[in-house]
């Protein structure tokens, strides 16, 4: 994971590995975290900018090889722990959070950028809710979507596990514009120095204050949804689908 301070007092965070589709592995999402909650406290930052890198996906979701291998037990509450704190982390900072959504943003990909304040995707961006088809709850999916987007486009996502092709996120509001794949950044860049000169105090107590009903609903989450992935792990079809997805079955 990468972070440069931009001129303007933006922070851009690339959060690319090995893999061009960006599984976010339990470690991964606690790196993202810790490395949020500094950019917080960096009184030379204003917005922060959230990217896959160019050319790769914002996020495919959970690391399938890491879930695979959960049996229903205590390693699913530590998991959605780790969850919670990230999303939480996204949404309660005081500074805002621009998404550049390049390929896929799958499951987990999808919620971190539902966390943003701004989302801008690349004409080849795909959206993705497939918990139901890979065989897991989706508790934090269907909450962020009703929030954000509203119940109906909730319920299309969550029982269809569609691919939303960037036009069709775009006219149900999942994203706030669409560009050409080699502007992405750059227009992410721009959102972001346009919010960061605005006044920081009242940027930054605000945007706490407009997103804590959110962060608490989160939190309220968090509970439901360790029980909710307990039985679906415990279950074993999920990790089946998830293994026959990487290759492993």
């Amino acid at each position: 994971m990468r972070c440069e301070i931009l001129p303007g007092a933006v922070a851009l965070v690339e959060f690319s590995e090995a893999h061009e589709q960006n599984p976010f592995s339990r470690a991964r999402m606690r790196e993202l975290t810790r490395l949020l909650r500094s950019l917080d406290a960096d009184d030379s930052v204003a917005c922060v900018v959230l990217t896959g890198g160019p050319g790769r996906s914002f996020g495919a979701g959970g690391d399938f090889n890491e879930v695979s291998e959960f049996t229903g037990g205590d390693e699913v509450d530590g998991w959605i722990d780790d969850i919670t704190d990230l999303y939480t982390t996204i949404a309660g900072i005081s500074k805002p959070v621009v998404a550049a959504i390049d390929g896929y943003a799958i499951g987990v990909g999808l919620q971190i950028a539902l966390c943003c304040d701004f989302r801008i995707g690349s004409r080849e961006a795909k959206l993705v809710m497939p918990e139901f088809r890979v065989g897991i709850a989706c508790n934090f999916g269907g909450y962020m979507l009703e929030t954000v987007v509203g119940r109906s486009v909730m319920q299309d996502m969550l029982y269809t596990c569609a691919e939303w092709p960037a036009d069709r996120a775009l006219a149900d509001r999942l994203l706030h514009e669409v560009t050409e794949p080699a502007a992405l950044l750059d227009r992410a860049v721009a959102h972001a120095r346009r919010i960061a000169g605005y006044t920081a105090a009242a940027v930054r107590s605000t945007r706490p204050r407009v997103n804590g009903p959110y962060v608490e609903g989160l939190m309220r989450v968090r509970e439901e949804g360790k029980r909710s992935h307990r039985t679906a792990f415990s279950a074993g079809e999920a990790q089946q689908r998830m293994r026959r997805i990487i290759g492993k079955d």
